[in-house]
């Protein structure tokens, strides 16, 4: 029963133990027998450690005393390695610059463990040349690489990078790393204040799958935004940090998030954000982008929201901001602010603050092409070679009824209902972390993973994605990705 136990988790986790589907068979029923196989012992590297102490029974190797303190975790795998019988595909479980890359079909985490869970495979954590990510996927239809990309109008374009907007008296919020769970509740606020804003989107970040997969809630919110006035730019496809990845992973972040937006609103963006704000001189990231036909947008007030997305914690973004504006004069002066609709506190409380800040204080809410005075259709570049975004096929019938008082469950879904993407664990819709996080009820709603946690502004003393796992640093954020590696190997090596 034990080994069915083991079965179990391994098809939970998406990590393989490693055996054929006969040799699985044994193990759930040992009367099977498998011919015998002669399995050449692989050579201990020279060291001058000590030998593992050895068990009782010298046919089962014993595993180190202090295998699971921090310091014995990096060998603990090389050490099943060595150990295991009969597996037939060697992985060893780690990746990386020192142990190369993950077998095929399977993603290395920012913690250098090879796997297939979401925790291994999102982007921009997973660490794209080591195995295969989320960044790795791409959008359906046609490149977008032959659409012809003219610098028209005023405004200027890569290399020259836009920091502040350009008429008196006008703020520009800027959101990134949308859409998520709370951009409908945005769209809502800015609806209620008669609000333009621009939204730089990324295509598929933070594992919440592709933004033009139709049976996910993104495109209705992408077709929302044009469809209200806001202004719709690119993010890149999975959020990797344009100033460190090479030409050709850079130009490939653009071209996906291009054919994705161009499969929901016919027409790719000419304005950019990169993310981390990083695209450095020297790193040929401007000059690629200005090749691309891109705009390259930053910004002169960063709110900082990315690290006070809390309650008690949200006023010092306030504080950022309210400080900035009353400084200068709406006769002399505008702002080009970045937020992040990826956060519950900038959606909920900052962005409303920031909007009443602006009426009090004599400013008026623009888009970024707006503050610059670039016209309308100047923002995007048709692509009329394929007419495939304008016929949409038939939607994907729901299960259930869409929630019409907010109750969701067995038989209402909150997908396409006024409440909110999730359905919580108490039955109700909502955008929160309690109705979206665990309890959240995937077959009567979207169920999401956490937001990013350094979100985007450039910060040199915060740590950017090369510095941070999934889930931080240190033994105790190794994370998903590294513990259910690890402790698959334990079992197959305990129990071989």
């Amino acid at each position: 029963m034990r080994f069915e136990y083991i079965l179990l988790l391994s098809a939970f986790t998406g990590v393989s133990l490693g055996y054929s589907d006969a040799e699985t068979a044994t193990i759930v029923n040992p009367e099977i027998q498998l011919p015998q196989k002669t399995i050449e012992q692989p050579q201990a590297a020279p060291s001058a450690a000590p030998e593992p102490a050895q068990a009782e029974d010298a046919s089962e190797p014993a595993l180190p005393e202090d295998l699971y303190q921090p310091a014995a975790l990096a060998e603990a795998p090389k050490f099943i390695t060595q150990h295991r019988r009969d597996i037939v595909t060697n992985l060893d479980y780690r990746c990386g610059e020192k142990y190369g890359r993950c077998p095929s079909g399977t993603c290395c985490s920012s913690a250098g463990f090879c796997g297939t869970t979401k925790a291994h495979c999102r982007s921009p954590d997973c660490r794209i040349d080591y195995g295969n990510c989320d960044a790795h996927k791409s959008p359906k239809g046609p490149p977008t690489k032959d659409i012809e990309r003219s610098h028209l109008g005023s405004v200027p374009y890569g290399p020259q990078q836009i920091r502040s907007c350009a008429v008196p008296g006008t703020v520009a919020l800027t959101f990134d790393d949308g859409p998520t769970r709370y951009t409908g509740d945005l769209l809502d606020l800015l609806d209620k204040y008669e609000a333009p804003a621009t939204f730089f989107i990324t295509g598929i970040n933070n594992g919440k799958g592709a933004i033009d997969d139709p049976d996910l809630p993104w495109t209705p919110l992408i077709e929302r935004m044009l469809l209200s006035g806001h202004q719709v730019a690119s993010h890149t496809w999975s959020h990797e940090d344009l100033s460190k990845v090479t030409p050709e992973q850079r130009i490939d972040q653009m071209l996906k998030n291009e054919a994705a937006l161009r499969n929901i609103m016919g027409s790719i963006p000419t304005y950019m954000r990169p993310p981390y704000s990083s695209c450095v001189q020297g790193s040929g990231c401007r000059e690629d982008l200005g090749r691309m036909g891109y705009h390259i947008v930053l910004y002169d007030v960063d709110t900082d929201d990315y690290k006070n997305d809390h309650p008690t914690l949200i006023q010092r973004s306030k504080d950022i901001f309210d400080q900035a504006l009353a400084s200068t004069s709406p006769t002399s002066h505008s702002w080009l602010i970045i937020a992040h609709d990826a956060h519950e506190q900038t959606v909920h409380n900052l962005t409303e603050h920031m909007l009443q800040t602006m009426a009090r204080l004599g400013y008026r809410p623009v888009t970024v092409g707006e503050c610059l005075r670039d016209p309308r259709e100047l923002w995007y570049r048709k692509d009329n070679r394929w007419p495939g975004h304008r016929k949409k096929g038939p939607k994907k019938p729901f299960p259930q009824q869409v929630s019409i008082d907010g109750t969701c469950g067995k038989n209402f879904t909150c997908f396409g209902s006024s409440f909110g993407l999730c359905c919580g664990n108490w039955n109700i819709c909502g955008n929160s972390s309690t109705h979206c996080g665990p309890g959240c009820q995937k077959d009567a709603g979207y169920c999401t993973v956490e937001a990013p946690p350094n979100g985007d502004a450039w910060d040199s003393s915060f740590p950017s994605k090369s510095g941070r796992s999934e889930a931080g640093s240190g033994f105790n954020t190794v994370g998903t990705a590294a513990i259910t590696s690890l402790l698959l190997a334990l079992i197959v090596a305990i129990l071989m």
